[in-house]
Formats: structure tokens, C-alpha cells, sequence
């Protein structure tokens, strides 16, 4: 398993709070069968606004205490970006990517997305970089015509589930639609979104739930193989899941054709 988003850098957004926390948190999920993890903090200009610099300080250390603790883990750093104009100067000067990939984390406001989403992101994708919509099941557009996923995917943006979406975790409208999202195939990973603020095992069990409820490849597929692609830059297909529903129109018989039927 590879998980996508996470904010386990202590005391630089509203993840977690204490570095040991975070250690314990790290070693759950490298047991559970964790191979590889994106420490996604939150950016989001006048808010959650820092310096790479000052990103990889926090990073460091972190990496530096798990290799002490011997926990088993590929550890990335990342970054989930709060969509605003000009963002893109951010992330280039930042380097907001998801570890050396050309793959960007976004978010933005969840009681709707704004009319400018669009124009917002066009710049990033007009500049090569791949966005990713974070916890797209949470959007109240989203919520109220999921459709709209798929809409986004036709226009080069990938999907991101949070996994406690899927468990009932934000409520019944967000794992209805979470679970629309699966089933059809508008979303491209499945991830914790942890902000340590308990177990970790949601993760393993949503896992388990999508093998029991559809099947074992599509759980790797979203859990593993398209999260892996992100640090091979093999392509992830926008459009995956086609639904094959046969006609049953017949042309009309003439009287002949129906005596003789």
C-alpha cells in the first residue's frame, strides 16, 4: 500500500501536534503493510504558509527519528495546496509537488467549488504539473451530482478518496457518494488524509472493504499500482472503469416475420 495524504510533520498545520505521536503513527502503518507515505501538509497561502526551507527542517527531522526507531518506510514529502489564483507561483517556487513528481495535491473550499476552479487550475496544467483533488467525495458539488468527478477527470484531474469516507467516517451523504465515486471509477487513489488523531487502521479496513465489495484488483489498483505511478511517472489513466450496458431494443417484425417467429 502507498498512502498519498497524510499530515504527520508535527506542529506545521493541523495534523499532528507531537513528534512521538508521529513515530507511533509511522510504525502502524509500515506493520500494517505501508510501503510508502507522502507527508502532505497543509498549504494554504495566509494560512498554513511556510518556507521549503523550513518544510524540510520539520521533514527531516522526522525521517531522521523513524530510521533511529528502524521503521520500515519510503517517506516522501508533499504538500496538499489550497487552490487560489497565482497559486501556481507557490508551487514552483516551493517545489509543492508530491516528492520529485510533477503530481500536485490540491484542495479547495468544500461547501462548493468555486466558479474560478477551473481557471485556477489551467495554469498548473497548461505548466506540466498533474493535479490531484483531495477528498473529492467531501464537496458539496460533488455531494450533490457526483457526475461532476467525472466531468473534472475529462479535464485532466484526478481524484483522491479519503478511506474513512468509504467507512462512514464524515457521515452517511460523503460515504454514499464516496462509494459512487468507487464504483464508477471517478476516482484514482484512496488514501488516509491522517491527521493522527487516532488509529490508523481505517485505512487497512476500507481496503478490505473495497476487496469485499468489488474486488481484489481494484483495491491494488487504488491502493497500490496508481499511488506507485506517481514515483515511476507511469500513466494513470484518467478514464479506467468502462460500464457496458447491452440494448435490449429490437427492430420491429412486420405481421409475416411474427407469424412465422
Amino acid at each position: 500500500m502507498i498512502d498519498i495524504h497524510t499530515h504527520l510533520i508535527p506542529n506545521i498545520d493541523d495534523g499532528s501536534k507531537d513528534l512521538q505521536d508521529s513515530l507511533k503513527q509511522l510504525a502502524k502503518m509500515a506493520e500494517g503493510g505501508v510501503k510508502r507515505v507522502y507527508l502532505t501538509s497543509h498549504y494554504f497561502r495566509g494560512h498554513y504558509q511556510y518556507s521549503r526551507d523550513e518544510y524540510d527542517k520539520r521533514f527531516n527531522l522526522l525521517i531522521e527519528k523513524a530510521k533511529e526507531e528502524k521503521i520500515n518506510l519510503d517517506i516522501q514529502p508533499g504538500f496538499e495546496i489550497f487552490l487560489q489564483p497565482d497559486i501556481i507561483t507557490d508551487i514552483q517556487k516551493n517545489s509543492l509537488t508530491l516528492g520529485n513528481s510533477p503530481y500536485v495535491l490540491i484542495e479547495s473550499e468544500l461547501n462548493g467549488l468555486p466558479n474560478d476552479f477551473y481557471n485556477n487550475i489551467y495554469p498548473l496544467l497548461r505548466a506540466g504539473y498533474k493535479p490531484i483533488l483531495a477528498h473529492a467525495e467531501r464537496y458539496v458539488s460533488i455531494m450533490r451530482k457526483p457526475e461532476r468527478a467525472e466531468s473534472l477527470s475529462h479535464r485532466n484531474i484526478y481524484m483522491q478518496t479519503n478511506s474513512g469516507s468509504l467507512l462512514g467516517m464524515y457521515g452517511e451523504k460523503v460515504m454514499k457518494t464516496a462509494w459512487t465515486l468507487v464504483n464508477n471509477g471517478w476516482t484514482h487513489f484512496i488514501a488516509s488524509d491522517d491527521h493522527v488523531r487516532g488509529t490508523y487502521f481505517a485505512n487497512f479496513e476500507a481496503r478490505a472493504e473495497v476487496e469485499r465489495r468489488i474486488d481484489h484488483h481494484t483495491a491494488h489498483l487504488l491502493f497500490h499500482e496508481y499511488p506507485e505511478a506517481i514515483e515511476t511517472q507511469d500513466i494513470i489513466p484518467y478514464q479506467y472503469v468502462h460500464i457496458y450496458r447491452p440494448s435490449h431494443r429490437h427492430k420491429r417484425r412486420n405481421w409475416l416475420q411474427r407469424l412465422f417467429a
